[in-house]
């Protein structure tokens, strides 16, 4: 579809009102960094009283889906229609989905709001950093950069814990998790509407594509149900599903070849450290953004314990991904980014295999040594391939570089915490068709554990059903963290070639 020619913005005045600009963008993103974690530790209690454990991981997967698939499509929309218009029209559909999740009645209207999120939450980043690089240099940029990856470690440290507070609490409830977003996004809205300003110069006839944009989507949609419900579906029609998404891939890969603005230019990926970095964050989404989903319903479910105790688990996994950051990008100059990565993907190793040997005899301090190991290396990985990417690659191409690596982590996210919801709801609605009496009559053999969840419900049953329940769940998210230790296994091995060398000899000659 091709526009008339329109206006884009260039960068305004550096003064006070560039300042309240950054720091109602800085909100925003704040905002979309708190709902990645702090829906998380709710999502037990959330199943105990919607029902529907067998969607559990839809619920975390259709928002990853619809971020993914518009991310950079609000990113040629902010090109197309303004940064403003872009910012403002993520966030009031973010706003909204959050308004409409917090009033959900039942667990798939509450994917039908979470995916309404995800749709509006996709702006405010890409769209957040391009009003960002209007305002600044690309000096002063590099330093507010790292300040938000600084406030998204803020974010994902404290949103387990206000998530199991809110949930915990008599005042609030789970609803709140929603609900609190409605005044961070109003206030990140009126400071950008109050302070920033685009100028605007003349640019030619820009087109979307929007013929990738809907093949993506339906793409990815297909993959997700394929990975979710495939095994229930029986080998045949999986295999059809399976054909469908490679008829899809095929012609997703063909109209990216001819569209004047493709969503994702296969180009790019000529270049080795953009497919080796990109095909790395797809198995490093699902290993590490799949082990936050599902680590807290393991401690409140399985342990039981409280919300705010199933939150408090993933502080020490926060706390270590964001220590790691901050030390890798001081080091990457030194030593390149081959061997902290090696070494990352080796501490992610021995951080999954401890997560998959779970059991209900797995003490809290057990789990706690394993996510820290586990975030040192997403913390030594992330950060070192995101900037070893950046730096690939020429500056005209340095959005859609990073938008791709983000992209593929993105979609690793979608498909670990749709496998690893298979592989649970599989192996659990087998133990628990052998369960007793009281078991069978809580459950009807099917996956529902919303029995062991609340405190209140684990009181009213016997010993014997809440042990047998317990170790049912421990033994299914057992089989979850295995497939964490397998992407983690997948990634190491694409680690291997990466390009050597110092990051000053592979960065690209417009960055020496």
């Amino acid at each position: 579809m091709q526009s008339p020619e329109v206006e884009v913005p260039v960068a305004a005045p550096r003064n006070w009102k560039t300042i309240i600009t950054l720091t109602g963008v800085a909100l925003g993103i704040f905002m979309g960094a708190l709902e990645n974690t702090v829906v998380g530790t709710a999502m037990p209690t959330v199943i105990a009283t919607l029902g529907g454990i067998e969607i559990y991981s839809w619920v975390f997967a259709v928002y990853i889906l619809a971020a993914t698939v518009m991310t950079p499509v609000w990113g040629k929309m902010a090109d197309l229609i303004g940064r403003r218009p872009a910012f403002f029209g993520g966030l009031a559909v973010f706003i909204l989905g959050s308004a409409l999740s917090g009033a959900a009645r039942s667990m798939p209207q509450l994917i039908i709001f979470r995916t309404l999120q995800g749709l509006g939450a996709a702006a405010l980043f890409p769209v957040g950093m391009t009003i960002v690089a209007d305002l600044l240099t690309l000096e002063k940029r590099a330093k507010v950069v790292g300040l938000f990856s600084g406030m998204w470690g803020v974010a994902s440290m404290f949103g387990p814990l206000v998530g199991g507070y809110l949930t915990d609490s008599p005042y609030f409830g789970w609803r709140w998790v929603f609900y609190i977003n409605l005044p961070f996004g109003l206030a990140s809205a009126a400071m950008v509407w109050a302070t920033y300003a685009e100028r605007w110069e003349k640019r030619g006839k820009i087109s979307l594509d929007f013929a990738g944009a809907l093949v993506l989507s339906a793409l990815l949609t297909l993959l997700l149900f394929v990975v979710e419900k495939g095994p229930e579906q029986g080998s045949l029609v999986a295999a059809l599903e399976v054909a469908a998404c490679v008829g899809l891939l095929a012609l997703f890969i063909r109209i990216e070849r001819r569209s004047p603005e493709p969503l994702i230019p296969l180009d790019l990926f000529d270049n080795r450290m953009v497919a080796t970095s990109t095909l790395h964050g797809l198995f490093g989404g699902m290993a590490l953004l799949g082990t936050m989903a599902f680590l807290p319903l393991f401690v409140q479910a399985v342990m039981g314990t409280s919300a705010t105790a199933a939150g408090s688990i993933l502080t020490p996994f926060i706390l270590s991904w964001v220590f790691c950051s901050i030390l890798a990008s001081r080091l990457l100059l030194r030593f390149g980014y081959r061997p902290l990565v090696l070494v990352g993907m080796g501490l992610m190793i021995v951080g999954s295999a401890l997560l998959a040997q779970v059991s209900t005899a797995t003490t809290k301090g057990q789990l706690i040594i394993a996510v820290i190991v586990l975030g040192m290396g997403g913390g030594l990985t992330f950060v070192v391939l995101m900037i070893a990417v950046q730096h690939a690659v020429a500056r005209a191409q340095l959005g859609v570089a990073t938008s791709a690596l983000q992209f593929s982590r993105s979609i690793g996210a979608a498909i670990g915490t749709g496998a690893m919801g298979s592989l649970m709801t599989w192996w659990l609605g087998r133990r628990l068709a052998t369960g007793n009496e009281e078991v069978l009559r809580l459950t009807g053999g099917h996956a529902d554990i919303s029995a062991i969840v609340l405190g209140s419900s684990r009181a009213a049953l016997s010993p014997e059903a809440s042990a047998f329940l317990r170790q049912a769940l421990a033994g299914s998210l057992r089989l979850a963290f295995v497939f964490v230790l397998a992407s983690t296994l997948a990634g190491a091995v694409v680690a291997f070639f990466i390009p050597a060398g110092r990051a000053q000899d592979l960065a690209h000659p417009e960055h020496r």
